[in-house]
C-alpha cells in the first residue's frame, strides 16, 4: 500500500515519506505476522479464485482478502491458466470451481501439475462424481470441499493449507 503524501502538500521523497497502515506508522502497525517476526512469510499470501459464478467468487474474495493475502479472480480455467502465466511472483493457492465452461476445474488442475506448479489447490464443488474425486486425488489437490460450504469452513480449510505452506517453507 503506497500513501501519496504530495496530495497534502507533503514534499518528501518516496524513500523519507512515512508508510502507514489504518493510520498508524508502519512500524507501529506490525503485529505478529510482520516481516520482522521470523519464520513468517513476509509477502502477502497470493490466492486465485477460479469461480463462474460471479456472487460467490466475489464472496470468497471479500472474506479471505486483507492485509495478509492478495486474491484475484478468474471467471474460468482458462482466464486463470493466463493470470497465472502472467504473474510475475505465483499464486500460494489456487481455490477453483469444478464445473465451469471453456476449461474445467479438473483441466485446469492437469494443466497446472503438468507445469508443477508449486502451490496449493483447493477444489470447491457440488458435483463430484466418484470419478473426479479419483481424478483428483491422483493430481494430488490439497483439499476437496463441497457446496454449499459455510464461510467459516473455508477459512479453517485456508488456515490448513497456510500452515502445509509455512512447514514447507521452513523444511
Amino acid at each position: 500500500m503506497r500513501n501519496d503524501f504530495r496530495a497534502l502538500g507533503d514534499k518528501r521523497s518516496d524513500e523519507t515519506r512515512p508508510r502507514l497502515v489504518n493510520g498508524q506508522p508502519l512500524a507501529a502497525a506490525r503485529g505478529p505476522g510482520s516481516a520482522d517476526s521470523p519464520g513468517i512469510m513476509r509477502d502477502p499470501l497470493k490466492i486465485l479464485v477460479v469461480e463462474d459464478e460471479k456472487a460467490i467468487g466475489h464472496m470468497i474474495a471479500m472474506m479471505l482478502g486483507g492485509p495478509a493475502s492478495k486474491v484475484a479472480r478468474a471467471a474460468n480455467g482458462w482466464e486463470a491458466l493466463i493470470k497465472i502465466g502472467a504473474t510475475a511472483r505465483p499464486f500460494d493457492v489456487v481455490i477453483t470451481d469444478h464445473r465451469m465452461p471453456r476449461v474445467t476445474g479438473l483441466q485446469l488442475v492437469r494443466r497446472l501439475r503438468a507445469k508443477n506448479f508449486g502451490g496449493k489447490i483447493l477444489v470447491l464443488s457440488g458435483h463430484l462424481s466418484d470419478d473426479d474425486i479419483r481424478a483428483y486425488e491422483e493430481l494430488n489437490v490439497d483439499m476437496m470441499m463441497s457446496k454449499p460450504f459455510d464461510f467459516d469452513e473455508l477459512q479453517r480449510a485456508m488456515a490448513v493449507l497456510n500452515r502445509k505452506a509455512s512447514a514447507l517453507a521452513k523444511a
